[in-house]
């Protein structure tokens, strides 16, 4: 029915501003990243906020594809409304973000980095690698031989899931390999580039349930194997920190350690993801404040990291526990970057494209959607 369908889409919506805000609670760790509940939390994030992010956005732009009749229209309003705000806050905010670590660290101005904006510089590319598969599937209709072959074939979620967690941790670690010997101020600047390669099939899984119905009923069918991906991930995390890690050399920890999240982060994200489009297929209403938090999610996420940068400098002469200044973090940066964004962007065509990818409204606009969240 055309209203479940909506509720479905906005209830994704929805889980995509939850996971998006959940970037609060990893930067408020900032400083503090190995004090043991913040090391939890790091992992937590790791293991699947971002990477189901990346699938989400892979789905609801294989919806606007299907959806939109020009998807070359669609690219070019999604390159604005994600490259306006991207430009601005790599010139603007990286900048301050800089100079708030020089401050807070006494050392010299580090090299540029992106800082939490690759996140952004990746659903460009992702948005241009979705055009691109569109396009070539028009000539080649694989998503449709996909679909009339899967009945036939018995593709089990297992194998999905399982699937699409290999190529992702296996792009991953030859992507590091490949960057390993950089330094300096290109060393900085490619820093998450390892991520952002590693979660492309993650997002392409999004684009191909959202084109292939067998595919996503295939993902939602059971909770059994999500489960015990995430389960057994948990399990493998507390038994090498509790048991295992104090055994090993510390030569070898640090290595362990990033094998280890990056494994959680290529299996866990298809898991978690399988789980949130089932529940998402449940959604019939989404809470007004929820609303209001996805339709600012943009601004708040591009804003709440030099807030809170800027209160730990602030907070830094105080020596706070780290429990108390993670949690001002988490309400300091949380709330002003919503006012800013009742306050300023709400109120400012201007501020609202460069900070939340706004652009004017057209004469025939979308129904049903958030409208800073189209894709």
């Amino acid at each position: 029915m055309p209203g479940q369908a909506a509720d479905r889409i906005e209830g994704l919506y929805a889980w995509r501003a939850i996971l998006m805000l959940g970037g609060l609670l990893l930067h408020a760790t900032m400083g503090r990243e190995d004090y043991p509940p913040f090391v939890a939390i790091n992992i937590a994030s790791g293991s699947f906020r971002m990477g189901t992010f990346f699938m989400i956005a892979g789905l609801l732009s294989g919806f606007a594809l299907v959806r939109r009749p020009s998807p070359h229209a669609w690219l070019r309003r999604r390159l604005l409304q994600l490259g306006i705000p991207t430009v601005f806050s790599l010139l603007v905010i990286s900048p301050v973000i800089g100079a708030l670590t020089t401050i807070r660290s006494a050392a010299p101005m580090p090299p540029f980095s992106m800082y939490h904006l690759w996140f952004m510089v990746t659903l460009i590319a992702y948005s241009l690698l979705a055009y691109v598969v569109h396009r070539a599937d028009r000539h080649w209709p694989v998503f449709r031989h996909v679909e009339q072959r899967s009945p036939v074939a018995r593709v089990r979620q297992s194998i999905v899931l399982l699937g699409t967690g290999t190529a992702s941790f296996v792009l991953t670690i030859v992507t590091l390999r490949m960057l390993a010997g950089l330094t300096g101020p290109v060393a900085s600047l490619t820093r998450q580039v390892p991520l952002m390669v590693g979660y492309a099939p993650v997002f392409l899984l999004g684009l191909a349930t959202a084109r292939i119905p067998t595919l996503r009923r295939i993902l939602i069918a059971r909770v059994r194997m999500p489960m015990l991906v995430l389960i057994g991930t948990v399990v493998a995390h507390l038994l090498w920190r509790s048991v295992l890690r104090p055994e090993v050399g510390t030569l070898l920890t640090g290595s362990i350690d990033n094998l280890l999240l990056a494994a959680s982060g290529a299996w866990c994200p298809p898991a978690a993801a399988a789980l949130i489009l089932r529940s998402a297929s449940a959604i019939r209403h989404v809470p007004p404040l929820l609303r209001r938090l996805s339709d600012a999610s943009l601004t708040m996420y591009i804003l709440h990291y030099p807030i809170i940068v800027a209160l730990k400098v602030m907070v830094l002469p105080w020596h706070w526990h780290p429990l108390v200044e993670w949690a001002a973090s988490v309400i300091v940066g949380g709330t002003l970057s919503y006012i800013a964004h009742v306050h300023i962007v709400d109120r400012s065509r201007f501020m609202a494209l460069l900070l939340n990818g706004r652009l004017p409204p057209r004469p025939q606009a979308d129904i049903g959607l958030p409208a800073t969240a189209r894709v």
